[in-house]
């Protein structure tokens, strides 16, 4: 694993990789922002944040602690969360909504079909509110969006997050969220019989088939069936999201729109043989079929919403440990990947590679993070993930290499927990001399 190196050294370092080993993605901003995620927006921290070049914060909100009960407010937490608003706008920090969808009270989880059902009989484990298939889960959270924007404004507001899972990214629940093996997440009464479904929203295809069997309704499945039950399972995910962009429109909101997203998704290679495997658990080594991850179909439905940018969770995560030291290497976005992504073999890319080429093909905004402490939950990480430090070198680079108009680091909490320079994490001092090695660049 690469260490911490002097910071001469790793400004000439930095310079020299870039100007020799990548393509600058065509049409990228001359500067990129530079921010947090899972700022508290308290006084001395933005200080010392905005003096290190950071101008944009997450500003995380939870779901459960505004609403704790149908039909009432926590006034004290919207009161916190008043406090933390105003403190970032009087520092003149931009910020990042993530009004918390994700965090769902009991009293939604509660509700008919409040919560996803496997079909193996699982139901996930702080999984996120059932927004994709639950008609009074979404009236529910229409309701909070609204509350939400009528205390909170959109004053100094950068962005807004939306998602469907229990990190708040897109698709169903991962490994970790719950349930059984190899279980996929749409087998309540709403998505198998139509029964309070959210209108315009569609049913299975194909009610009480499962993936992996042979049959449905005592006839052999084809390959078609299990084309159009897949591209129902994936579509249903990321309707979901678009109904909260719309709901947010709606509601006055016209600034920037995040969509965070993990992985790299089924490739389409690996989709095409799982299909003629009848999703039975082949070509998929991990676990995003399941999780109705197919971000060349879904990035193109997200491309007819305006104001979309892609929020790549994971820039220097293990794909990119392992596609770096591939030979050649395949860690960075180049020029032309948009072009041939559909058309070549990209099993040896990184996520963040894969991912940016789909996006840019699509015509999305693209933004990044790194993915956080490797043993963090639902970071993803592994023994060869490289720790905070190492990611702090590595995550900002990829990010302006592939044209994003936005780096977050995660989380505003390791900055300040003084590991930095001669341990394994990093400190705000640090990410400081990140920023300005990285706008004194003139090559990327």
């Amino acid at each position: 694993m690469r260490r911490l190196l002097p910071a001469l050294l790793l400004s000439i370092v930095l310079i020299s990789v870039s100007v020799g080993c990548s393509v600058k993605t065509e049409g990228a901003p001359e500067r990129m922002t530079f921010g947090v995620l899972g700022s508290t927006c308290t006084p001395e921290r933005l200080a010392a944040l905005h003096e290190a070049g950071v101008s944009v914060v997450e500003l995380p909100i939870a779901w459960d602690r505004y609403q704790p009960e149908a039909g009432q407010v926590d006034r004290d937490y919207v009161a916190e969360v008043r406090e933390r608003l105003n403190n970032c706008r009087q520092a003149d920090m931009g910020m990042v909504l993530s009004p918390g969808l994700h965090y769902p009270p009991d009293w939604v989880r509660d509700l008919p079909d409040g919560q996803l059902r496997g079909n193996a009989g699982g139901v996930p484990r702080n999984a996120g509110a059932e927004l994709i298939f639950s008609a009074d889960v979404r009236n529910a959270a229409q309701k909070y969006l609204a509350r939400v924007v009528s205390d909170l404004g959109f004053e100094g507001i950068t962005a807004i997050r939306v998602g469907t899972n229990a990190s708040g990214e897109l698709g169903y629940p991962g490994p970790g969220d719950g349930g059984n093996e190899r279980e996929f997440w749409a087998f309540g009464d709403a998505p198998q019989y139509g029964i309070g479904l959210p209108e315009g929203v569609a049913p299975s295809p194909m009610p009480g088939w499962v993936p992996g069997t042979r049959s449905w309704n005592g006839k052999p499945v084809t390959d078609e069936q299990v084309q159009r039950w897949w591209d129902w399972y994936t579509g249903s995910a990321v309707d979901a999201v678009t109904w909260q962009i719309s709901e947010l429109r709606t509601l006055g909101y016209q600034g920037s729109v995040h969509v965070p997203v993990a992985g790299r998704g089924v490739l389409p290679t690996d989709k095409s043989e799982a299909i003629k495997g009848r999703l039975d658990g082949r070509a998929n080594p991990d676990g995003a079929q399941e999780r109705g991850l197919d971000y060349s179909e879904q990035f193109t439905a997200l491309a007819t919403m305006p104001g979309v940018d892609v929020d790549f969770t994971g820039l220097d995560d293990v794909s990119d440990v392992k596609a770096r030291a591939a030979e050649p290497r395949q860690d960075q976005c180049l020029s032309t990947d948009d072009e041939n992504v559909l058309q070549q073999d990209v099993s040896a890319w990184s996520s963040h590679r894969y991912t940016t080429a789909l996006a840019r093909r699509a015509g999305l905004g693209l933004v990044g993070e790194n993915p956080g402490p490797p043993d963090a939950p639902f970071t993803g990480g592994s023994p060869l993930s490289h720790n905070l430090a190492e990611q702090l070198q590595t995550a900002p680079r990829y990010a302006k290499e592939c044209g994003m108009t936005m780096f977050l680091f995660g989380f505003e909490e390791n900055l300040f927990e003084e590991k930095g320079r001669t341990g394994k994490g990093a400190t705000v001092e640090d990410y400081k001399e990140v920023i300005r090695q990285l706008q004194a660049a003139t090559s990327f």
